[in-house]
């Protein structure tokens, strides 16, 4: 087992920087100058050329590289050229908002997902199923974005019992050590702060929910319609156990493994949802960042972001696969 995590942590190294060296290459390539975008419209091409000397622009691009890498290895990711800010500060601050977006959606959608999961099982060949169905198709068939339209529109305009926009109301004394927001208020009992965050995030996160718990429906339903038909859970019916009580306690644990590593996967794309989702909604989060960070083709801060990004996605993956070798018992003894 931990010559195993050895070896994925080697293959995370190898693919970070497989990511970095890709987006390096990507965003300086792409047409523009972001100098002169920062620029006031009567500067000089000589202001224009020592600001390029000062971001490091003016070398060659394999020494800009080196550079670059090396300040990462030493915790550096730059300056921001658009915010004058170190990008490793910025990033950081703006992480926990999106951490605890993602958290939120994934809860939603797994609380979403195993309900309809387990009532569909329940009514297997009947028209409970066939709603279930019915309700898979067409929350997926809705990207994530059209629902924080739909959501908005409901929610926000024509039933205004949520914000739109920010992330927490401006006028609340936030007296904390963190920006992980909603758990300290958690652990601090601020559910006036609680409450207002929860209605600053529940459509974003809803938004992000709703196709994942699709999904995450659609399988475990079919896992635990195959599981049913196991000896094991005809024992457990001819025991006296209902229907309820057999999926409960005898099919999910097993139906559950399949889903696990299908939940791994659709949460690194939940993370990436954010991007457009908190641009929506103007969710003081990471993915609101990196749209502004495109536009003024910031590319220290893009660059940031994107290893941050990477960084999620295989830890996440790497969680999983630990998650998934502890739970099931074939591959822990093996």
């Amino acid at each position: 087992m931990l010559k195993s995590i050895l070896i994925r942590l080697a293959t995370m190294f190898v693919t970070l920087v497989g990511v970095a060296i890709v987006v390096f290459i990507l965003i300086r390539v792409a047409p523009g100058n972001p100098i002169a975008m920062m620029v006031s419209p009567g500067a000089t091409e000589a202001d224009i050329a020592q600001l390029t000397a000062l971001y490091g622009l003016d070398k060659p691009l394999l020494q800009q590289f080196f550079i670059w890498a090396g300040g990462v290895l030493q915790g550096d990711f730059g300056t921001s050229i658009t915010l004058k800010q170190p990008v490793a500060g910025l990033v950081l601050e703006r992480l926990p908002a999106t951490l605890e977006l993602s958290i939120l959606a994934l809860l939603i959608a797994l609380a979403i997902g195993g309900a309809t999961a387990i009532w569909g099982a329940k009514e297997r060949g009947r028209p409970g199923e066939a709603a279930v169905d019915l309700f898979n198709g067409a929350t997926l068939s809705i990207p994530d974005f059209l629902w924080g339209l739909l959501l908005i529109l409901l929610f926000g305009v024509l039933w205004p019992v949520f914000h739109i926009s920010g992330r927490v109301s401006p006028q609340l004394n936030l007296d904390f050590t963190t920006n992980f927001y909603l758990f300290e208020a958690l652990v601090r009992f601020r559910f006036d702060v609680l409450q207002d965050l929860m209605a600053h995030m529940l459509m974003p996160a809803l938004s992000l929910a709703l196709p994942l718990a699709a999904i995450i429906s659609q399988l475990l339903k079919q896992s635990l319609k195959d599981v049913l038909q196991l000896d094991y859970t005809v024992l457990a019916r001819v025991r006296g156990f209902t229907e309820t009580q057999v999926i409960l306690r005898e099919a999910l644990r097993n139906a559950a493994l399949p889903t696990l590593t299908l939940i791994g996967v659709q949460f690194t794309f939940l993370i990436g949802g954010t991007v457009i989702v908190e641009r929506l909604f103007a969710y003081e989060g990471l993915g609101n960042m990196a749209i502004d960070a495109v536009i003024n083709r910031d590319l220290p801060l893009i660059q940031g972001i994107v290893l941050m990004f990477a960084c999620l996605f295989i830890l996440v993956n790497l969680v999983v696969d630990i998650a998934y070798t502890f739970l099931n018992p074939r591959l822990r003894h093996g």
